[in-house]
């Protein structure tokens, strides 16, 4: 099912029951697992947002299929045996299931709710599949340590041996199959007074500290050997590497290196030598005047000849060489032992390497390179601020809040805009650049201004009104100002606009017209209402008079209570008149029929032509405190719009209840 999952908001209406409080909703949406409800039909009857995405529900989903309609493919699984197991036990189910139309690993737990039941589950595809990967990876690399040339020895907590590679087997072969025996009792020649095994095995084995390290074994292994221990779950894992040979060669190579020391020392160049597992073992005069020392060190104190910023990487950069063989070179700064300035130089180094191919020697060359490369990195700091400042100016160009565009000045076609003049135009940027002006806007205004401001005119606060081409029939106002782009030949390279539109502004300037008419006409109707009711109340008082004389015949007192009857309308329609229009100084008091009986009292004639019939019906006296004017014109807007889409009759009901603010607990109607 590929059906795209509906919005929260879409859901909330269809979903939730109507006694759920916002704040709840929003609590169950949030759950990090899915929650479903069921009825006594499997039928679901809520999920929450999670739900809705594992499971890909949709509105129409809800109270509608079943759970097995929808989800055939749990028919006869271990999903439909626990859910009737819940719904016909009431008991609590937890489980894990594979969902296949989905490829979904289901962590699950169902439960009895009211009459049916709940489901509340979590989409574990990824920690499964990662515990697969775990044991796959725990296979590969037992065989990576059995393909491995170094030798591999795993101990566990108990310090019992219970992995041996092919490497290690041969190593220790004078010693015989040590697996399942303890690593001390197999190899009782660890043991010593400062034994650096004991120190870095139980450091490694308790506080999981990794080591690398050399030692000597003796009989009947008589080998020189290079450690690395690392703490793994199953215990220790200990790495053994001979250098028995290699480190005879390295004392070989000492002894040879005497005899060409001494040239090297001639020599006008900073020249160094290391040993293949890393170590700086010679500087000539040259390099060693300019760091002020006498003598290179057998350890890692030649760091700290160069500047402290630069240590890390030179030795990152280095034992990369050492562990790949490739040519070192490597740009950093050394500090200069007369002044203890740090300068740039450049160190070069290639491997020396016997018939084997084994690297017995680096032989290296230094460069002092530091005046040449201020410069270049002047140079480059100087490009960067200019590129900076070159995006900067482009993103205020592209994000300013007016339209911004360059035209060419022969054929006024589109060089540049920016954002808001693309949204303007409605065009992407791709689709209005190179085009003409004409081809975008119908206003034959602007080509003419165009025109002068390719002859070197500025043009300030020009309006005007047009139409674009991509949205036909919507008139659009503009404020402009056009100014030429000169060259360094004086002659006019570009045009530069700055555009802002001023639609809503005509429209709102038409609107206060507008609105200043209506308030116009409210006044004089309020001003006719009130002069109209001094004659009818004359009017109204001779009516009577005329009613009461005891000549009258039957039809014409008939005609005569009729008139006070339509005369009264036509004061009371005056009346509510003066209301609508009297701008109240403070709110009063006022009951829901206060405020709803002249509405509709003056909107009586008007129900009774259209056939409306109107149900009003008050269940509260409680007084409210409002500006009754204004809520009347609301009443009034309500009420017109509702005859309005009954044309051809219809029924208007109106309620009021009492009530009370949820959040605050205010009570009102």
């Amino acid at each position: 099912m590929d059906t795209p999952v509906p919005s929260r908001e879409s859901f909330a209406d269809t979903v939730m029951p109507v006694d759920v409080s916002q704040s709840l909703a929003e609590a169950v949406h949030a759950l990090a697992d899915g929650l479903l409800l069921l009825d006594r039909d499997y039928r679901i009857v809520f999920a929450n947002a999670q739900a809705r995405r594992i499971s890909r529900i949709r509105p129409q989903d809800l109270h509608g299929p079943t759970h097995w309609e929808l989800y055939p493919a749990t028919l006869g699984t271990e999903i439909e045996r626990k859910y009737r197991r819940v719904m016909r036990e009431r008991v609590q189910e937890e489980f894990e299931v594979y969902y296949e139309p989905f490829d979904l690993w289901l962590k699950m737990r169902a439960f009895p709710a009211g009459d049916g039941i709940a489901v509340s589950y979590a989409d574990v595809s990824e920690l499964k599949r990662a515990t697969q990967k775990k044991d796959e990876g725990a296979q590969r690399m037992r065989a990576a340590l059995e393909a491995t040339t170094d030798g591999v020895f795993i101990v566990d907590h108990n310090w019992i041996i219970t992995f041996v590679n092919a490497a290690a087997k041969q190593l220790v072969a004078a010693v015989g199959d040590v697996v399942g025996r303890g690593a001390f009792h197999a190899f009782p020649g660890l043991v010593y007074p400062d034994s650096p095994y004991v120190k870095h095995y139980f450091a490694a084995m308790n506080d999981g500290v990794s080591a690398t390290f050399e030692g000597v074994y003796g009989e009947p292994l008589n080998v020189e050997i290079e450690v690395t221990v690392q703490p793994s779950d199953e215990g220790i894992m200990i790495f053994v590497r001979d250098v028995t040979q290699q480190r005879r060669d390295e004392r070989a190579i000492r002894a040879s290196e005497e005899k060409y020391r001494v040239l090297t020392e001639l020599g006008p160049q900073a020249i160094w030598t290391g040993a293949p597992d890393g170590r700086v073992t010679y500087a000539n005069q040259r390099f060693l005047s300019y760091l002020g020392t006498f003598e290179v060190t057998d350890g890692p104190e030649w760091l700290e000849g160069f500047d402290a910023r630069d240590r890390d990487r030179v030795l990152q950069v280095w034992m990369h060489s050492v562990q790949t063989g490739e040519h070192y070179d490597i740009e950093a700064r050394l500090i200069r032992g007369s002044d203890q300035a740090s300068r740039w130089w450049r160190l070069q180094a290639v491997p020396l390497r016997d018939d084997a191919g084994a690297i017995t020697l680096w032989v290296g060359i230094a460069n002092d390179i530091h005046d040449g490369k201020v410069a270049r990195e002047r140079l480059h700091a100087e490009r960067v601020e200019t590129e900076q400042q070159r995006r900067e100016l482009q993103a205020v160009y592209d994000t300013a809040p007016v339209g911004l565009a360059l035209f060419e000045p022969k054929e006024f076609r589109y060089l540049q805009v920016n954002e808001r003049q693309a949204e303007i135009i409605g065009l992407p940027r791709t689709e209005i650049l190179g085009r003409r002006f004409q081809e975008i806007a119908t206003t034959q205004l602007v080509p003419a201004l165009f025109a002068r401001v390719a002859q070197g005119e500025y043009v300030r606060d020009q309006t005007f009104t047009t139409e674009f081409h991509s949205r036909p029939g919507e008139q659009r106002s503009f404020n402009v100002n056009y100014s030429p782009v000169f060259g360094e030949d004086g002659s006019v390279r570009a045009i530069s606009a700055a555009i802002l539109e001023i639609t809503q502004l005509r429209r709102a300037e038409a609107a206060l017209v507008q609105s200043e008419k209506l308030a116009a006409v409210g006044r004089l109707a309020s001003s006719i209402s009130h002069e109209i009711n001094n004659p009818l109340e004359a009017v109204t008082n001779l009516l009577y008079l005329a009613a009461t004389d005891p000549g009258l015949g039957e039809d014409t007192a008939s005609y005569l209570r009729l008139a006070q009857d339509e005369l009264g309308r036509v004061s009371q329609i005056a009346t509510q008149t003066l209301r609508f229009h009297r701008q109240a100084d403070s709110p009063t008091a006022v009951t829901a029929a206060q405020l709803v009986d002249p509405v509709l009292n003056l909107y009586a004639g008007r129900l009774v032509n259209s056939g409306v019939h109107v149900e009003a019906g008050y269940s509260t006296a409680r007084k409210m405190l409002c500006f009754e004017n204004d809520i009347r014109q609301v009443l009034n807007n309500l009420i017109a719009n509702a005859i309005d889409a009954m044309r051809t009759g219809g029924r208007l009901m109106l309620r009021a209840h009492d009530a009370c603010d949820l959040r605050t607990g205010t009570p009102g109607v």
